[in-house]
């Protein structure tokens, strides 16, 4: 069971709170349980005055509504309608389109590539490619072969690259037009 204990409040004070709890609750100890909970949930001190009634919130916060559908619907005219017609109009032109392979000249038309063009293209490019690869895997040999371990008494060891500066500008020239 709960305990009781007295506080000293002054007569009116007790009456007005008296009157107040009978419209309320049962019994003085909700009421006044309910009053603290009220501001401490709504973060309001009692010394503070709620100078806007609820009603005029529900205004504000109404008017506030209103001025966003208008934003939505002005971001609905002016962006989403015409990229939604210009979307559509790329489908459509998609769609006219017979061959999905197709190529442009330098004039600027279009010149339509059949499936064996397309394969030797791709074909060439990837020999091309690893005839590459191929040329710089044996230049990295040669340049692994140029290395030596340097054993240190004190700290790590480490590799040195010999090379004379003939040698190293000639290793990089190619790189650059392998680059190219």
């Amino acid at each position: 069971m709960d305990d009781f204990n007295t506080i000293r409040l002054k007569k009116k004070t007790i009456d007005k709170f008296k009157k107040y709890s009978k419209k309320t609750s049962p019994n003085y100890s909700e009421t006044l349980d309910y009053m603290i909970a009220f501001f401490e949930d709504n973060n309001v001190s009692p010394y503070d005055t709620l100078r806007v009634n609820f009603s005029s919130y529900s205004n504000i916060l109404n008017k506030r509504m209103d001025a966003i559908v208008s934003i939505l619907r002005n971001v609905e005219e002016t962006q989403l309608k015409p990229t939604k017609k210009l979307l559509e109009s790329l489908f459509e032109e998609m769609e006219t389109i017979q061959n999905p392979s197709v190529a442009e000249n330098e004039f600027g038309e279009p010149k339509i590539i059949t499936e064996n063009e397309e394969l030797a293209y791709y074909r060439d490019a990837d020999l091309k490619n690893n005839a590459k690869l191929t040329q710089i895997r044996y230049r990295l040999g040669d340049i692994l072969k140029n290395m030596r371990l340097v054993k240190n008494t004190f700290g790590t060891n480490h590799y040195s690259l010999k090379l004379t500066v003939e040698q190293y500008n000639t290793i990089k020239e190619k790189l650059e037009e392998d680059a190219l």
